[in-house]
């Protein structure tokens, strides 16, 4: 079972939005879920007007955000993906950690292509996108604008994972995003899990219809507004054991 968590968190509310996130990704794990995806920067909100808004919720990857969820993880044997900023020797990322099934954290993503909201404090990304071998098999991460970028898609056409873990915050610009995600794919057809936050900030509004596609099917959407979890049935790989190759 797969699952994604949509969520409105309260800017610069860390530790209060983590307590809910943890409580949606605990109800996922208890439905049966065994990986859980979560938003971008979940549990802080997005945009800030310069680094040192932002830099009291920043982290190290073993830091508040891995230890809530690390023991659910844990916990309940599954993946769990989550956005969050990250503090390198000062420097602030937009990033992501991959926490595996015994609490330790599988991947560190830093998003390579920002989006303007992110050019206000963040330091463009630095690391591979990640290869990763779960139950459903080769598994790749990549963050909202980063599915705008040649150099991440031709990663997914060359790497050509079964699963692509997407954690976002997608502005609402009146186009169907999901039509919008199906295209800039084209050509793979694998499994897609987009957990989007939903709302408004500064004015900005998010179109939340978080979703896990299938070869190009909608298997469970969001609605536009609503925080909650959205459960897929999505049958493991029979070969999922087979080293990660490439």
């Amino acid at each position: 079972m797969l699952a994604v968590v949509q969520f409105k968190p309260r800017r610069g509310a860390r530790n209060s939005n983590l307590e809910k996130l943890a409580g949606l990704t605990e109800q996922a794990l208890i439905a049966g879920a065994k990986l859980v995806v979560l938003p971008e920067m979940a549990a802080t909100g997005y945009r800030f007007p310069n680094p040192e808004v932002v830099r009291p919720m920043a982290e190290l990857p073993r830091g508040a955000t891995w230890r809530v969820l690390a023991l659910l993880a844990k916990e309940h044997a599954a993946h769990i993906v989550i956005g969050f900023v990250e503090d390198c020797e000062g420097k602030l990322y937009n990033a992501a950690m991959v926490i595996n099934p015994e609490g330790k954290i599988e991947a560190v993503y830093r998003k390579r292509l920002l989006y303007m909201d992110d050019h206000t404090w963040a330091n463009p990304g630095d690391l591979p996108y990640p290869v990763f071998q779960t139950a459903w098999g080769k598994t790749s991460l990549g963050i909202c604008m980063d599915i705008n970028d040649p150099r991440f898609l031709t990663h997914i056409r060359k790497v050509r994972p079964d699963l692509l873990l997407f954690p976002t915050n997608w502005v609402d610009e009146g186009a169907d995003v999901h039509a919008y995600w199906r295209n800039q794919l084209r050509g793979w057809n694998g499994i897609f899990m987009a957990a989007d936050r939903w709302g408004e900030e500064d004015g900005v509004f998010f179109a939340g219809r978080s979703a896990i596609f299938h070869k190009g099917v909608t298997l469970v959407e969001a609605p536009v507004e609503g925080d909650g979890f959205f459960l897929a049935d999505v049958p493991v790989k029979a070969a999922s054991i087979a080293p990660v190759v490439g």
